[in-house]
C-alpha cells in the first residue's frame, strides 16, 4: 500500500508511506540493531538508499513466513527508484525492499540469505 503524505507537514519534501512485510529472518536481525524508537525506519532508508536495485540479487520472499506489515515513510524520489526497479525486474515492491534489506544486513554479517 502506498499513501502520499498530505502537504502542509514539517517537511517540504513530498513523502510516501510504503507498507511492506520483511521476511522473519530479516525483521529479527534488523530489530537486534534497534536501541531507540524510530531507528527501524532509519535503517530501512539507509538500506534502500545504498542498494543498487537493478544489480542486487533478489531474494525469494516465499521461502519463509513474513513479519507483520510495517509502514515506512520515504522521499518520493526514493519511492520512484524502487518502483522503477520493480517494474524493470518484473517483481513486487516487497521483493525489492526485502532484497535491499537482505543485502544491507548481510554486509553487517547479520544474515545469510541466498538470492533467487
Amino acid at each position: 500500500m502506498v499513501v502520499r503524505q498530505k502537504p502542509g507537514g514539517a517537511d517540504v519534501e513530498n513523502r510516501i508511506r510504503l507498507a511492506y512485510r520483511l521476511l522473519n529472518t530479516l525483521d529479527d536481525a534488523l530489530r537486534t540493531l534497534m536501541k531507540r524508537r524510530g531507528e527501524l525506519s532509519a535503517y530501512m532508508i539507509d538500506a534502500l538508499e545504498s542498494a543498487d536495485f537493478l544489480k542486487m540479487p533478489l531474494v525469494d520472499i516465499t521461502m519463509e513466513a513474513k513479519a507483520p506489515e510495517v509502514n515506512m515513510f520515504m522521499s518520493d524520489e526514493l519511492y520512484k527508484k524502487i518502483r522503477a526497479a520493480a517494474e524493470k525486474r518484473d517483481v513486487s515492491l516487497n521483493v525489492i525492499v526485502n532484497s535491499a534489506m537482505a543485502q544491507w544486513l548481510s554486509k553487517k554479517g547479520l544474515v545469510d540469505i541466498r538470492p533467487l
